[in-house]
C-alpha cells in the first residue's frame, strides 16, 4: 500500500532529503528533451523535477508532484505528478497550511485517520 506523503514547501525540503514528499507549485519551464521540468513551489522556491520517462504531454500551470528529495534538496525524483493546468488556486494560503502542518505536527498527522464514532 502506498504510504501518505507530507505536504511541504521549498524551505522544508532539506529536512526531507532521501524521503518522499508531496509538492505543489507552478511549472516554470520544461527541459527540451522532456526529462525534467522546473517548478516554482508555494513559497517561491524553484526545484528541478526529474521524471522517469520523458514527458508525453505538455504540462503547465498548477502541478502536484510526489517524489523523493535528492541529496541536493532542490532536486526531486518524481514518482508521479498531476497537472491541474490553469486554475484559480491560492498558493499563498496553501503555503500557510504547509507551515501549520509542520509547526503543529501533533494536530496534523500524516496518514492518520480518526477512529469511527461510537
Amino acid at each position: 500500500m502506498d504510504q501518505p506523503k507530507p505536504r511541504v514547501n521549498g524551505s522544508m525540503l532539506p529536512k526531507y532529503q532521501g524521503q518522499c514528499v508531496c509538492l505543489l507549485g507552478t511549472v516554470k519551464n520544461i527541459d527540451g528533451n522532456g526529462q525534467s521540468f522546473v517548478m516554482t513551489l508555494s513559497d517561491g522556491v524553484d526545484v528541478d523535477v526529474f521524471v522517469q520517462d520523458p514527458l508525453q504531454d505538455m504540462i503547465e500551470g498548477l502541478t502536484e508532484v510526489v517524489g523523493e528529495v535528492g541529496a541536493d534538496a532542490r532536486q526531486i525524483q518524481c514518482q508521479h505528478y498531476i497537472n491541474h493546468g490553469t486554475v484559480d488556486f491560492d498558493l499563498n494560503l496553501y503555503d500557510e497550511a504547509c507551515k501549520m502542518t509542520q509547526e503543529f505536527p501533533d494536530f496534523y498527522k500524516v496518514g492518520v485517520t480518526a477512529p469511527p464514532p461510537q
